[in-house]
C-alpha cells in the first residue's frame, strides 16, 4: 500500500457566489440508464436522507466491485465502495503516513491511452438538501435535478497512462484533467493545465534518481475563461488485489476556485475519489464513488458532524486506443 500527505491552506466562499462558474468543478461528473426510484426527497424519510439511486443496486454486476467481498473481509478502501454504505466519516488529513511515493501508481496493464464511458449511476445526499448549497434549497433543488438528468447519460472521453522518470505507470494528470473537464461540458472549455507546487510535492521534494523534477505531480492549476482551478491532492493510498488483476485507490482531494480580479475568496471543495478498476480481457472495467463533505468554512459545517453530504457512484469502462489512433 502507498501513501502520501499534504495540507495546503485555503478559505471559502458561498457557493452561490461563484455562479455559473461553479458548474465547472463536476469534474467527473458523468451518467447510465438504469430504471431509478426517487426515494425520501424532504418527505420525512428517516435520518434526512435524499436518495436518487437505482432499485437493485448503485452499479451491475460486473463493476460491483467491492460488494463481492465478504463486509468482514474488505479493505478499507472495499468498505468505502460499498455501495450501501452512505454513513461515512471524512477521513483525517493524516490518515496515512508521510512516507510513501509520491503520487498514485497504477498497474502495468494501465499503461498507454484509453477510451473511457463514465456512467452516473446513483446520487444520494445522506444529511438531506439542507446541506448541498449552504442551506439554500433553491440551488439544493436545482442540484437534485441537474444529477436527475445526468443518470443514464454516459460520456466519453481519452485517458492517458503513462511512465514517469523512474519508470512507475502514472496518470497524465495535465492531459486528463482537461479531457474530463471539457467532455462534461460538451466542448472545449479549458484554456490550459499547469503542473503547481504543493508542500510535499514541489520540484524539491518530487524528483527522479538524477535530481530532475519528477512530473506529472499531484498538483495542477486549471484556467477557464474568468476561472482559475486549483486541485491538490491531500492524501492518497492504493492497493491490488493477490491475483493482480484488480487496483483499488482512495484519494482525498481539495479544489480551489476563484475568478481572477473578483475580489472574493476561493469556493472550496473538499472531496474523496475512491476508485476500483478490473482488468477483463480487453477492456477495464471499474467503478468510481466522490464523497463530498463540508470543510471548515462552510456555514453547516459543524451541523454536518464531518459526515459525507453528498455521493455521486460511476461506473467505468476503458478500452484501449491503438498508439497510432490516440490523440
Amino acid at each position: 500500500r502507498h501513501s502520501r500527505t499534504q495540507k495546503p491552506r485555503m478559505r471559502h466562499v458561498p457557493r452561490q457566489r461563484i455562479g455559473r462558474s461553479a458548474a465547472l468543478l463536476g469534474l467527473l461528473l458523468l451518467s447510465a440508464r438504469p430504471h431509478l426510484q426517487f426515494s425520501c426527497l424532504g418527505l420525512g424519510c428517516r435520518r434526512r436522507t435524499v436518495l436518487l439511486l437505482p432499485l437493485d443496486t448503485v452499479v451491475g454486476a460486473e463493476v460491483a466491485l467491492a460488494d463481492k467481498a465478504d463486509a468482514e473481509g474488505l479493505t478499507a478502501i472495499q468498505d468505502r465502495l460499498r455501495s450501501n454504505n452512505t454513513d461515512l466519516e471524512k477521513l483525517p488529513t493524516g490518515y496515512v503516513a508521510m512516507s510513501g511515493p509520491a503520487d498514485l501508481h497504477y498497474p502495468s496493464w494501465m499503461l498507454g491511452s484509453w477510451r473511457v464511458t463514465q456512467t452516473l449511476e446513483g446520487y444520494a445526499a445522506p444529511l438531506g438538501k439542507r446541506f448541498l448549497a449552504n442551506g439554500n434549497t433553491d440551488i439544493a433543488s436545482k442540484t437534485l435535478s441537474e444529477e436527475q438528468s445526468r443518470l443514464g447519460q454516459p460520456v466519453d472521453f481519452e485517458l492517458r497512462y503513462i511512465k514517469n522518470q523512474k519508470g512507475d505507470v502514472v496518470e497524465d494528470r495535465a492531459f486528463n484533467v482537461a479531457s474530463r473537464f471539457n467532455a462534461f461540458a460538451g466542448r472545449k472549455v479549458v484554456r490550459s493545465v499547469e503542473y503547481v507546487d504543493s508542500p510535499v510535492n514541489s520540484p524539491e521534494t518530487a524528483k527522479d534518481a538524477d535530481g530532475q523534477p519528477l512530473e506529472p505531480r499531484l498538483s495542477v492549476a486549471v484556467t477557464f475563461k474568468g476561472l482559475l482551478q486549483r486541485i491538490y491532492i491531500t492524501s492518497f493510498q492504493t492497493e491490488t488485489a493477490p491475483n493482480g488483476d484488480t487496483w483499488r485507490s482512495l484519494a482525498s482531494t481539495r479544489t480551489l476556485a476563484s475568478a481572477p480580479g473578483a475580489m472574493t475568496n476561493p469556493f472550496t471543495v473538499d472531496e474523496e475519489v475512491v476508485t476500483a478498476l478490473r482488468r477483463d480481457a480487453a477492456v477495464v472495467k471499474g467503478r468510481l464513488r466522490l464523497i463530498g463533505y463540508l470543510n471548515p468554512n462552510d456555514g453547516l459545517f459543524f451541523d454536518a458532524g464531518n459526515k459525507a453530504v453528498t455521493i455521486a457512484d460511476y461506473s467505468l469502462r476503458f478500452s484501449a486506443i491503438p498508439t497510432a489512433a490516440a490523440t
